[in-house]
């Protein structure tokens, strides 16, 4: 019966221990990172058309991705990507990353773009934040929760308008990015070992339920 039913609890995930790591040097033209498969509710299509746009209009930062291809829902944007890069764009695909060579990708970029519409949590924006590195993702959902807290540019709408706009404000802006930048700094990230201490301590609590 619904008195028997066990109540809604949200655990929120952890993070990996952030080791620093620093770039050898700032690359002369800002990267903009984005962490996720490609597939199709990570959104890159939008996000790649939102970057057509602002170097059709002269901005200049290179657009690095990193993850693998989700071959039933990731190939649109897979095809995009390339096209782009034939075309000359500065796209760089490295696929999946090593931790070690996430945490450099980290290290080297202004910031980050998660297009996702579409999250159980959204990992890759607090693992951006607890690099010290801001995000711009949805302002809905489960990665809208995770922005609230400050370091990240929440979007209504994760369109390539909206996600052009925001990053060509952050290229354009040191004051907002350097503010953003301290924001997600300050924030805090459960590990993972207290994230699985809460875990075991809730189910303790249903096997205590009567049958």
């Amino acid at each position: 019966g619904a008195t028997r039913t066990p109540p809604v609890v949200a655990i929120p995930l952890g993070v990996d221990p952030v080791t620093t790591v620093t770039a050898e040097a700032a690359p002369a033209t800002p990267v903009v990172l984005s962490v996720g498969t490609l597939e199709g509710r990570k959104n890159h299509v939008a996000l790649l058309e939102a970057c057509e746009r602002l170097w059709a209009g002269g901005a200049k930062f290179t657009l690095r991705l990193a993850g693998g291809v989700q071959t039933e829902t990731g190939r649109q944007a897979h095809e995009r990507l390339r096209a782009l890069q034939a075309a000359g764009r500065p796209i760089r695909y490295d696929g999946a990353l090593t931790d070690e060579q996430l945490a450099a990708a980290y290290a080297e970029c202004a910031f980050t773009v998660y297009p996702s519409i579409a999250e159980g949590f959204g990992l890759p924006v607090i693992e951006s934040l607890a690099h010290g590195r801001p995000c711009v993702c949805s302002g809905r959902g489960a990665v809208g929760e995770q922005s609230r807290a400050g370091g990240c540019v929440p979007l209504e709408a994760v369109d390539a308008v909206a996600l052009a706009g925001a990053i060509g404000r952050l290229l354009d802006s040191p004051t907002e990015l350097a503010q953003l930048t301290a924001a997600a700094r300050a924030r805090t990230f459960r590990s993972w070992t207290e994230y699985t201490r809460e875990l075991v301590d809730w189910v303790a609590t249903l096997r205590r339920r009567p049958v």
